[in-house]
């Protein structure tokens, strides 16, 4: 008999371990339960304070782009035409210069000295022919002797004009009135033919050169309003027109264009790059939004459409629709599919948002004021 009690004790002890576990269980249970009654019998979320504004039609333009390189109308590396060594360099770097003023005189002493010799001899066949011609209506020379004078003068004045215009080589002078570059010789160095002695770039203004591909050829004419943003000068958008098409494409398919900068500033230098923007006007009807008010997820771009109050006690909400966005300028952008005149949408506080959310619209200087979150 002790041996069945002492048995059945360790039973008593399982079945009692269970019972209290049930008990706490059930417990946790229903303490659960009843704390979530209060959310569920009549808890409302207080409304997010967003930012809205209207879709609006209001003019939008459009702009085809391309990128293109500045060019001066007049531009040149200055050469020698003869070889030779410097005698005098009567310019310095980053001066203006008209044109035909001397920029270099190579050393043309020997042809000087042959421009004396030579023109002895046209002198002296000068008057020998002179001579001839009053003797000829005596007949007291040939006309083989006078015919013989005119070809010894014309012989020795051609010689005498092809000295002078190599003298004349050794004096180079600017071909057009302009500013000058770095200078690249010094008095006293040696030059051969066809070394650059010095750029020139001339004072009638800048092109912009550039290519577009043959899909956009249509749009660009001659006479055509471009924008032109450099990087050297951000925020200063530079005018120009469209004076030059090529008629033919290259092997890529692009058609290359050149335009005339607008009074350019000082600034705007030949070799820099530009972005080449031709604006064309949209539909009047044109959606349009701010881009805050477009947010981005997996499924594409969306925008929270304000949702009228029911009544006087409840609070606007929000539903996210998906809309089909264009062009994009100045922090607006063009909404082609989604959202109709009108309605209202949330620029700023979608962080705190989802679909059927109650929202208290406010100004964008509230919202920042009151630390909204921005998207």
């Amino acid at each position: 008999m002790a041996h069945v009690a002492a048995s059945t004790r360790p039973l008593i002890r399982h079945k009692t371990l269970w019972a209290m576990t049930g008990l706490v269980l059930g417990g946790v249970a229903w303490g659960l339960w009843y704390a979530r009654q209060p959310a569920a019998a009549g808890y409302v979320a207080a409304p997010v304070k967003v930012a809205v504004a209207p879709v609006s039609q209001q003019p939008f333009t459009r702009y085809l782009q391309a990128i293109g390189e500045l060019e001066a109308v007049e531009e040149v590396s200055v050469p020698a035409e003869v070889g030779g060594r410097i005698v005098e360099l009567p310019i310095e770097s980053g001066q203006r210069v008209e044109r035909g003023q001397v920029l270099v005189r190579l050393n043309d002493a020997p042809q000087r000295g042959q421009k004396v010799r030579l023109q002895g001899l046209v002198d002296n066949a000068f008057v020998r022919l002179d001579r001839l011609k009053k003797l000829i209506h005596s007949n007291a020379v040939s006309r083989e002797a006078l015919d013989d004078a005119q070809a010894q003068y014309t012989t020795a004045r051609g010689a005498l004009q092809e000295l002078m215009a190599q003298i004349e080589q050794r004096t180079i002078r600017a071909p057009f009135a302009g500013t000058l570059g770095i200078r690249k010789v010094h008095v006293g160095q040696y030059v051969n033919p066809g070394d650059t002695l010095i750029n020139l770039i001339g004072n009638q203004g800048l092109y912009v050169n550039f290519s577009v591909p043959e899909q956009a050829m249509a749009h660009f004419k001659t006479g055509s309003p471009l924008l032109i943003e450099l990087d050297a000068l951000p925020g200063q958008p530079l005018t120009a027109v469209v004076s030059s098409v090529d008629p033919f494409l290259d092997s890529s398919r692009t058609l290359s264009l050149q335009a005339r900068l607008q009074d350019p500033p000082a600034a705007a230098l030949p070799r820099m790059f530009a972005r080449v923007r031709l604006p064309q006007a949209m539909p009047e009807n044109t959606l349009s939004l701010p881009e805050t008010a477009v947010t981005y997820s997996a499924y594409g771009e969306d925008v929270y459409l304000v949702q009228p109050a029911l009544d006087a006690q409840s609070a606007p909400t929000v539903r996210r629709v998906s809309v089909k966005t264009g062009e994009r300028r100045d922090g607006w952008v063009v909404i082609n599919q989604g959202v109709a005149p009108g309605d209202q949408v949330v620029t700023s506080g979608q962080i705190k948002l989802s679909d059927g959310a109650s929202i208290d619209p406010i100004t964008s200087t509230a919202l920042a004021a009151d630390g909204g979150t921005q998207p």
